[in-house]
């Protein structure tokens, strides 16, 4: 009877969780991304992405803010609907846009990396590596920002803005 009770609530918690929400990849944060990637980490760490959470500060772009109908004096670091875009995870515990808020947790792709020199990308696609496309940047660049401009997916990418998409073509 007990095996029985124990097997219903497995079943009921599998049915209401999901198998994919109990074994999802963790973020690992940047500093772990830099063990391999320093030549993308150091191209991102001078970008505005890096610093985006430092935005939400208050007196951080005080014209901006004042323009577009915000509190300058604000403290936004705890607001929600900011740290969606200007974090890794939607908590102020991974500040910035990372490498994960681009290329997704990357816990078990790394594992890849990390124990495959020769990976091929869709062994860690596999795993749930994310190769940036213009709906990825368009999550947070988008009209719903009170700071919205327009933006050119193909002009951000040609900048060079981001190292990684200069990526060597064989991974």
């Amino acid at each position: 009877m007990m095996k029985r009770i124990a097997l219903i609530m497995m079943v009921v918690t599998f049915s209401c969780v999901g198998v994919n929400n109990l074994f999802a990849a963790d973020y690992v944060g940047a500093k772990r991304c830099k063990m391999c990637h320093m030549k993308q980490f150091k191209s991102w760490r001078n970008t505005a992405m890096s610093k985006a959470f430092e935005l939400l500060k208050p007196g951080e772009r005080t014209e901006a803010k004042t323009a577009a109908g915000l509190d300058a004096g604000k403290d936004y670091t705890t607001d929600a609907v900011c740290l969606g875009c200007h974090t890794v995870n939607g908590k102020a515990d991974m500040p910035g846009v990372q490498c994960e808020a681009c290329h997704g947790a990357g816990s078990e792709y790394m594992k890849v990396m990390m124990t495959n020199r020769d990976f091929k990308l869709a062994d860690i696609e596999a795993k749930g590596f994310v190769l940036p496309n213009e709906a990825t940047c368009k999550k947070c660049h988008n009209e719903k920002s009170p700071f919205y401009k327009s933006f050119d997916f193909a002009t951000a990418k040609d900048k060079g803005t981001h190292e990684h998409f200069k990526m060597r073509k064989e991974h």
